[in-house]
C-alpha cells in the first residue's frame, strides 16, 4: 500500500502506520522478525496512535514474519483491546501464510480476513467502522 502525500506516517519498528480519509488504521509490515517484546512495543505504539480507542486495521503484511506461539498468544489476547476488525492484505506466500498461521492457531479473536488488493479489503472493513 502507499500512503497518500497528505496523511501523517507514523514510524513504528514492526510497521509504518497513517488514517486513511475514513479513519481507518494502515499499517505496511516491516521486514522485521516479531518477537514477544517487539509486539508489546508495537501496540503500545498503536495504543498511542489511536489514543487508546478501538479501529479498524488494514495490514499490508507482505513483508512480515510469522511469530512464534507466545507471541501470537499476546495478539490474540490484545488485538480485541486494539481492534475492531482487521484486513490483510498479501501478495506473497509467506505473508498469507503467517495471517492463516495465526487464525489457525488463535482463532478470530476480532474479524480477520485476508484480502490480494486494498480496494477489497477496505470495502469489507467498513462495515465495522461504525460498531
Amino acid at each position: 500500500m502507499i500512503p497518500p502525500e497528505h496523511v501523517t506516517i507514523y514510524e513504528g519498528e514492526l510497521a509504518s502506520f497513517w488514517f486513511d480519509e475514513n479513519g481507518i488504521l494502515c499499517a505496511n509490515s516491516k521486514s522485521v522478525p516479531r518477537t514477544l517484546e517487539k509486539q508489546k512495543a508495537n501496540y503500545a505504539f498503536v495504543r498511542q496512535i489511536t489514543g487508546n480507542k478501538p479501529v479498524c486495521l488494514l495490514a499490508d503484511n507482505t513483508a512480515t514474519y510469522t511469530q512464534d506461539n507466545v507471541t501470537r498468544e499476546y495478539s490474540a489476547q490484545e488485538m480485541p483491546k486494539l481492534f475492531k476488525a482487521m484486513a490483510v492484505i498479501s501478495r506473497t506466500t509467506i505473508g498469507r501464510a503467517a495471517s492463516h498461521l495465526f487464525t489457525w492457531f488463535q482463532g478470530e479473536p476480532i474479524p480477520i480476513k485476508t484480502f490480494d488488493n486494498e480496494k477489497d479489503a477496505k470495502e469489507w472493513l467498513m462495515q465495522y467502522l461504525f460498531f
